[in-house]
């Protein structure tokens, strides 16, 4: 019985989690017949470990790698806001997906 108990103990200590936030989409403004809409995604995280934040600006990392991969106007934006969680540490991560449109000509 305690070999079981120690095994129990171990998982519980050890396994991780995941959960989810936050999920917000935003408008979308109405697309032309010239309109080529291309889906585009960033990502950054942020880690914390026995309470201390590093990268406090994760988020912001992500809108700006978004906006500079669009040279037209970026509408349909989807944010997913997660956490991964360990052993004394746990890791915040932000998602970003949109629609970049250009139009053709």
């Amino acid at each position: 019985m305690r070999r079981y108990l120690a095994i129990a103990a171990f998982a519980a200590l050890t396994g991780c989690t995941h959960s989810v936030h936050l999920h917000h989409v935003s408008d979308m403004d109405p697309l032309s017949a010239s309109d080529k809409p291309k889906t585009l995604v960033a990502e950054a995280e942020q880690s914390v470990v026995l309470g201390f934040v590093f990268d406090t600006h994760y988020a912001d990392q992500a809108r700006e790698q978004l906006l500079a991969q669009c040279p037209g106007k970026l509408t349909a934006i989807s944010t997913r806001y997660s956490t991964s969680h360990g052993f004394l540490h746990w890791t915040n991560r932000i998602r970003l997906t949109g629609l970049c449109v250009t139009t053709a000509g």
